[in-house]
């Protein structure tokens, strides 16, 4: 089996092309800049020649993109965005708008338009296969494409995105409290994740014959830790994917979810990270308390006394030094041998249940 992941985050994009006739250490894998920081330096350009900007395509993850768009307003220069492309600077298009972004389903821009027009895209296979083919690597005949982002989802109504994200990786574990079962075929992708739809769905026109499989980096990357040989040794575990933007923690006991929470990385210091998944694991975190704080929230899918003793605490992610400086005893995890390879390790993982099962 043959399984293309592309693990998309805020700074990087890492790439797993998995063999399994291989050693995984054999195969192919790349950690590339992430689409975001790649855009918004093209716009931190545009922003120095003081042009207009038409931006069009998918919505790419936020992030730095977001902030070079907000300095480039701050010119006096206009960003006029497609419907889809400005998603990529928030879940509602009025908030963009109330940026000062103009918003517009035409797919060009207007006839008197003397600005640059820049397309985004967050899955360029085809560039990736022209790379590739200089060393005889060929994805057109993979069984897979699995595809991380992150999508905090556009809610109906006006409820918080942070509250509404929350709330769909809750209803979904609860049906199944397995990691796994946070993964998408691409038919399965629920409309309100729009940012995971686009990965879909160019997945599958630019490679026709895989099946495409979405997941959300967060979850993709806990799902990688246990896939670390001494972590796959350990019955009770809490996993702390301590992203750029984002800190996702879970306690998992014999593949089963216990319990989730999700913080803003920026928000904690070494000691509140410290104090957090200590309370965390003692059962004692409150999901209120942390959306207060301007996080995203925690769940118990059992009863927080009866949760049992935490076996080993394992960490990954670009800013898990963070953890170097506390008293936890951390088990930093090198799934594949590579930290830099959780994400992809996790959609590896994803994929094959899902395969297996259709």
């Amino acid at each position: 089996m043959r399984i293309l992941t592309l693990d998309i985050g805020s700074g990087t994009e890492d790439v797993l092309l998995y063999d399994d006739s291989k050693e995984i250490e054999n195969c192919v894998k790349m950690v590339l800049p992430s689409p975001s920081l790649v855009y918004s330096k093209k716009v931190s350009y545009l922003t120095k020649l003081r042009s207009d900007l038409f931006i069009k395509g998918g919505p790419i993850g936020g992030g730095r993109f977001a902030d070079s768009l907000k300095k480039h307003l701050k010119t006096g220069s206009k960003i006029i965005m497609t419907e889809s492309a400005a998603y990529s600077v928030r879940n509602s298009l009025e908030e963009v708008e109330a940026q000062g972004i103009q918003v517009t389903d035409a797919d060009n821009p207007p006839q008197d338009f003397k600005g640059e027009t820049l397309e985004i895209n967050e899955v360029n296979l085809a560039e990736l296969q022209d790379f590739l083919s200089q060393f005889e690597e060929d994805i057109s005949n993979v069984d897979a494409v699995a595809i991380a982002v992150q999508d905090h989802g556009v809610p109906k109504d006006k409820q918080s995105n942070r509250r509404f994200r929350m709330d769909a990786i809750r209803k979904r574990l609860s049906d199944y409290p397995k990691l796994e079962s946070l993964a998408y075929s691409a038919d399965e992708v629920p409309d309100h994740f729009i940012r995971m739809k686009s990965a879909a769905k160019a997945a599958r026109l630019q490679l026709p014959e895989a099946q495409p499989v979405i997941m959300d980096t967060s979850i993709a990357a806990i799902l990688g830790c246990l896939e670390d040989p001494r972590v796959k040794k350990s019955r009770t575990i809490l996993t702390a994917n301590i992203g750029n933007e984002h800190v996702t923690a879970s306690i998992i006991s014999k593949g089963k979810v216990l319990a989730l929470l999700e913080h803003h990385t920026g928000l904690l210091t070494s000691t509140k990270l410290e104090s957090l998944l200590k309370a965390f694991s003692k059962g004692k975190v409150e999901g209120d308390r942390v959306f207060d704080e301007g996080g995203h929230g925690a769940f118990y899918l059992r009863e927080p006394a009866n949760l049992p003793r935490i076996d080993i605490m394992t960490a990954t992610g670009p800013n898990r030094a963070k953890l170097q400086r506390t008293q936890l005893e951390i088990h930093f995890a090198a799934p594949g041998g590579d930290m830099m390879m959780s994400g992809p390790m996790g959609l590896v993982k994803a994929t094959k249940t899902k395969l297996i099962k259709t």
